[in-house]
């Protein structure tokens, strides 16, 4: 909570003549270009993420299963890269147009980030019974009718949710918007911190920005809260796939594999070949350094946020009313929250920290330590849970939610003890979700740009910042390297989630 305490008490400090100049000249672009970025790219992704969804859940096609699978391969392709990776391919053609603009960056992002709305809509789609399509035909419905006024509405919490995801990434998104050249809150924030070496005014403006993403978030949360839509799953029976035509069967696998195309085989390709044939950066002993400095800074992230997240479900499960669960329902709000607003809201109360420290010990001891936390693995750590704690609690969540207080119950009367009862049947069971809840932290902290180019330690590098550097002067083609390894690091992590989520859907 002292972060965000910090943030707040910025409103407080007197509004220098950056502020009002920033007021003046550009804070209306920055409000206009966030809020066009979160509207184009959850209008895209819903677009895309239901299209596919329902395609592949309704009808049966050659290579459906295959397709399914790989409409998720996106996930692993971070959208800063793919924007590097498509501003080389047009570089060098004289034909295409430019992406260096707002609409290139909803595009970009758009492309990697629909399978937040394709998997949550076609697990709706899946659950949707068949009765319930065969009355719709029964009237005389077609099925883009059945599409439009039946199964969209009834899969509106699930599609929501995954453009409101989509559109909180986009929000918080750094390396896209900074590399194509448009101007958000985030890229604003950053340079009036780093450009502008002010960093009163940029906490003010992560202030501002931080109370408007909030409430947007209370807004999708209370709008979920009254919306409820539920079926008789135990007396009604699963719907059959739909038997095509040829001609329609071609037109379905061209809609689901253009996105696949777009948004990870094209630049995946490109950043093969340019690595292979065109990057003068060395796969040498200093590459391998960055690799292993990244994938370790990713597990020890990873398994320090799984546990204190089991720590925060455990205790939203015993004590729900609880003053330090509201607590936790603040700090889990994370994901909304763009990386250099962490980064500032984490660097300055613990800056002056360690100057305080520091101020301390000389005027006692004549001694200076210099920085303590700040530049340390401690920080960066720290901010990563306040960015990444709600993806990996509400994974764990979900999965402790399935098992029912009852088996406690069950298990205490027969004698078992909280550790018995956590380690003999919750851990058991949990097995997937904490599985689950690992790798995502594991991909989003091996992506992440911002807030570990601000945080990171001295002489400490990783893929994501070393790919930034390269592509940041105009060297697209040595950036391959650093991407193409985020990318196939990426991609195992994908197809275990893959995996657990849609391969026993795929038998239905």
């Amino acid at each position: 909570m002292v972060p965000f305490i910090f943030l707040a008490s910025s409103i407080f400090f007197p509004f220098n003549d950056n502020w009002h100049h920033i007021i003046d000249n550009v804070l209306l672009d920055y409000f206009v270009n966030s809020l066009s970025l979160a509207l184009g790219v959850g209008f895209f992704t819903f677009i895309i993420g239901t299209t596919t969804a329902w395609l592949t859940s309704v009808y049966d096609f050659p290579f459906r299963k295959i397709i399914s699978w790989l409409l998720l391969m996106p996930l692993a392709m971070p959208a800063y890269i793919i924007g590097i990776t498509y501003v080389g391919i047009i570089d060098s053609v004289n034909f295409l147009p430019d992406i260096r603009n707002l609409f290139g960056a909803i595009t970009m992002i758009s492309l990697v980030l629909y399978p937040y709305v394709y998997i949550l809509a076609r697990g709706a789609f899946l659950e949707q019974s068949k009765e319930l399509y065969e009355n719709s035909q029964i009237l005389g419905a077609s099925q883009l009718q059945i599409f439009l006024n039946v199964s969209v509405p009834m899969a509106r919490p699930a599609i929501i949710l995954g453009v409101t995801l989509a559109a909180m990434e986009a929000l918080a998104d750094f390396g896209t918007v900074e590399f194509l050249g448009v101007s958000t809150f985030t890229t604003g924030i950053f340079r009036t911190w780093l450009g502008m070496n002010d960093t009163i005014t940029a906490t003010q403006m992560a202030t501002l920005f931080l109370s408007i993403v909030f409430i947007f978030v209370f807004i999708e949360q209370q709008s979920r809260k009254k919306v409820r839509y539920a079926e008789n799953i135990k007396t009604q029976s699963k719907q059959n796939y739909n038997i095509s035509s040829r001609k329609n069967n071609f037109l379905i696998i061209i809609i689901c594999i253009l996105p696949i195309a777009f948004g990870f085989i094209i630049p995946f390709l490109q950043l093969l070949y340019w690595s292979i044939f065109i990057s003068n950066e060395n796969w040498g002993p200093g590459f391998y350094n960055i690799v292993g400095d990244t994938l370790f800074l990713s597990f020890l992230a990873a398994l320090i946020i799984t546990f204190i997240s089991i720590l925060v479900t455990y205790v939203k499960r015993f004590n729900p009313n609880s003053v330090i669960n509201k607590f936790m329902q603040i700090i889990t709000l994370g994901y909304a929250i763009p990386g250099p607003v962490v980064a500032i809201a984490v660097i300055v109360p613990f800056a002056a920290f360690d100057n305080y420290i520091n101020q301390i010990l000389m005027s006692n001891f004549n001694i200076s330590v210099g920085l303590i936390f700040s530049g340390s693995f401690f920080v960066l750590i720290f901010a990563y849970c306040i960015r990444f704690l709600t993806v990996s609690s509400r994974t764990i969540s979900s999965g402790l939610d399935s098992i029912s207080l009852a088996t406690d119950d069950a298990a205490k009367s027969l004698g078992a003890n909280t550790k018995v009862i956590l380690s003999k049947i919750h851990f058991p069971l949990l097995k997937t979700s904490l599985l689950t809840s690992f790798l995502l932290v594991f991909i989003d902290v091996m992506k992440e740009l911002p807030l570990t180019s601000i945080l990171r330690p001295f002489n400490f590098n990783t893929l994501s910042v070393r790919a930034f550097e390269l592509a940041s002067d105009e060297r697209i083609a040595d950036a391959s390297n650093a991407a193409i390894m985020i990318v196939l690091a990426g991609i195992i992590p994908v197809i275990l989630i893959t995996k657990n989520i849609l391969g026993k859907r795929n038998k239905v």
